[in-house]
């Protein structure tokens, strides 16, 4: 009779475990979505409105420089919308849960903002363009800031131990990586090859399909009554935490490097190999492919060091890495390609650690709450994300401004400096993890 409740349990559990897995499968596709689009349009929409002398026929619908501030506008209003977002889902009580009506909300204005900005309504000589501009980014940037804090709110449901954790946030940094892959290599070659509307009439399907998969994960509806508190009181009791505070501002630097790396490989084609728009997916397989050689050794650093210090020497490594790139044309003139090739994911190997790390280490931080009951998770995701998209804004905006000094074959300094900003941006998230108390 033991013998049997034994096998029943253990086939009971394998069940469960097997049930778990296709869920976080599920729940993963999110994630490839989310990074996929954006990806997408970060890749080249620098140079859909802007591209210069290499345009092949485009016209020059809105300079660079404005173009990087309509970014960051976008992602100004994406930022401040996140807390917001995040307070309503902690307090809804809706029958589908929580988390799943805005990831639903939220797919259809993302997808639909992206056709229209590589398809725009607009010409050269039309009136109010760069306000078209401005508009449909902040639409974007919008719904994808609502999708991502609920969507990210809902891990701690789904991952409620710290191993589970670690792996959860492993598979959604194999997600991103795969999503920023398609989106940021395959999109320059599509429009090379294809152009822009069959490009986005491509990454607009897909990224519809798996942007909706999690809405077939079931989440637990919890109807218990809990103190409704108000925004600005759940935020201030996030910022008391003492661990939230130099976790944030740290995984926020670390935006800003990520998102100046992942707006230039275009120009890095352009300006430093001296090759056309298509080059640049190749650039950002290499970026990509560095990050995924780094990711196989987190697990042995975390288990060493703890996520703490394997974040931190993530980001020195990224640092050290970006300020060489950015030099290594200066030393060996037009002979470097071939080398630069091979160093080019060796330096960007740190970013391995900033894929996985911060959303396995929101988690303690989160335990780590005294005044906010466990179940508002959603106004710490929040919190970061209106930290981290105004990094990931900054980082867009500084990398406009750079690029507009130079992103040139004859005249490559803005691409070269961007580089240099990316690495000082990757040490300061070093510097600001030492305040960081959570060892583990």
């Amino acid at each position: 009779m033991q013998e049997s409740n034994d096998v029943m349990s253990s086939l009971l559990s394998r069940l469960s475990s097997n049930r778990l897995r296709i869920y976080w499968l599920l729940y993963t596709t999110g994630f490839l979505g989310l990074f996929l689009i954006n990806g997408a349009l970060t890749s080249v929409i620098l140079y859909r409105y802007d591209p210069g002398s290499n345009s092949d026929g485009l016209a020059i619908l809105v300079p660079t420089a404005i173009v990087g501030t309509a970014l960051f506008a976008g992602r100004i209003l994406g930022a401040f919308s996140q807390p917001v977002a995040g307070h309503i889902s902690d307090n809804s009580s809706w029958k589908w849960g929580k988390r799943r009506p805005f990831i639903a909300m939220s797919t259809w204005p993302m997808v639909a903002s992206f056709a229209l900005l590589f398809n725009p309504l607009i010409t050269e000589s039309s009136e109010g363009k760069n306000l078209y501009l401005i508009s449909l980014i902040s639409l974007f940037y919008l719904a994808f800031s609502l999708y991502q804090v609920t969507y990210l709110a809902w891990l701690p449901e789904l991952a409620s131990q710290d191993t589970q954790r670690l792996t959860l946030s492993g598979w959604l940094a194999i997600a991103s990586l795969l999503g920023i892959i398609l989106g940021g290599a395959g999109t320059p070659w599509l429009v090379e090859n294809y152009g822009f509307t069959p490009m986005t009439i491509i990454i607009g399907l897909v990224s519809l399909g798996t942007l909706l998969l999690p809405l077939l994960v079931s989440e637990t509806v919890d109807r218990q009554p809990r103190p409704n508190l108000s925004l600005f009181v759940a935020l201030k009791a996030s910022w008391e935490n003492p661990s939230f505070r130099p976790y944030v501002l740290a995984v926020s630097s670390a935006w800003v490097s990520m998102s100046i790396l992942s707006v230039s490989p275009t120009f890095f084609a352009i300006a430093l190999f001296h090759q056309d728009i298509g080059f640049g997916g190749l650039v950002t397989l290499l970026i990509l492919g560095g990050a995924a050689i780094g990711m196989l050794g987190i697990k042995p650093l975390v288990k060493k060091f703890g996520k703490k210090k394997a974040l931190q020497l993530s980001m020195i490594w990224l640092g050290i890495g970006t300020m060489l790139l950015s030099v290594i044309p200066i030393w060996l003139g037009k002979s470097f390609l071939p080398l630069y090739l091979v160093l080019m994911p060796i330096g960007c190997m740190g970013l391995g650690g900033f894929f996985i790390l911060p959303n396995a280490m929101i988690s303690d931080v989160i335990a780590c709450d005294v005044k906010l009951d466990h179940s508002a998770q959603a106004i710490y995701f929040g919190g970061r994300g209106l930290f981290m998209e105004l990094s990931i804004g900054l980082g867009v905006l500084l990398a406009g401004w750079l690029l507009s000094l130079g992103k040139t074959a004859t005249q490559p300094l803005g691409v070269q400096l961007s580089l240099v900003a990316a690495g000082f941006f990757a040490f300061a998230s070093a510097k600001l993890l030492v305040a960081y108390p959570i060892a583990k």
